[in-house]
């Protein structure tokens, strides 16, 4: 009988404590089963990632970074692809990734649409461009991606700001955009060297239609070490 080599594929284990920026930001306000979920999805991390918004995030941070004079022409723009990309989703089984994100990214692009009478005001202040530098930072023994979709300039080019956006249907989660955009601005501040103001640090929340500014105080602080704390502290002994 030949022997037979059978291949066992073994479970991705992550050592140090290691997050998503929107894993990190979800744990403070999630139950404490979520909070669990969280950390196990983070140091068992699976093959699979689900896809459902990449599409718009590419088409929103290109299209935003054409900085147009005419702030109309974005909104055109979106609705257009929208209606491109729930067309092209009919030719794919509603399992499929492929079908998935042109469906839910169709759906974002549509809600961003909605919110044009109130982004075109703010962020005509700005020259947006896209960020595709990978980033993290490491906060009390816990390693956080530190990504923003986008940064924000002003006429001569200085970064002055940064922007995240956020699709999820799911209801935000207790300090989840705080935490988030305190993270986004420690990074620029202790990796970068820049110094950015709470008010031009947005961070757009597209299933509700509102626009966050990045918060101050020691309070936020503390949340986000203790935060750090629990995290580390869980982690080993999953």
């Amino acid at each position: 009988m030949e022997n037979q080599e059978i291949e066992v594929k073994q479970a991705k284990i992550v050592e140090d404590p290691r997050l998503s920026l929107t894993q990190f930001s979800r744990y403070h306000g999630s139950t404490l089963n979520g909070r669990r979920r969280i950390l196990i999805n983070g140091k068992y991390p699976g093959d699979y990632i689900p896809k459902y918004y990449n599409i718009a995030r590419d088409i929103i941070t290109a299209t935003f970074s054409a900085n147009f004079d005419d702030y109309d022409l974005y909104f055109e723009e979106f609705s257009r692809h929208a209606a491109r990309l729930k067309k092209e989703a009919l030719a794919f089984s509603p399992r499929t990734d492929n079908y998935k994100n042109r469906y839910f990214s169709a759906g974002a692009l549509e809600s961003l649409v909605r919110m044009s009478a109130k982004l075109i005001p703010i962020l005509n202040k700005y020259v947006l461009n896209t960020n595709r530098k990978r980033a993290s930072i490491t906060v009390a023994g816990v390693k956080i991606s530190s990504r923003a979709d986008m940064l924000l300039s002003d006429i001569t080019g200085e970064q002055i700001g940064l922007l995240r956006f956020n699709f999820p249907q799911a209801r935000l989660r207790a300090n989840e955009a705080e935490l988030a955009l305190k993270v986004l601005k420690r990074y620029s501040k202790e990796i970068s060297g820049i110094s950015l103001n709470a008010r031009d640090c947005l961070f757009i929340d597209i299933p509700t239609g509102n626009v966050l500014t990045a918060q101050e105080g020691p309070g936020l602080e503390s949340l986000l070490l203790a935060t750090c704390t629990e995290i580390k502290n869980i982690w080993h002994n999953l």
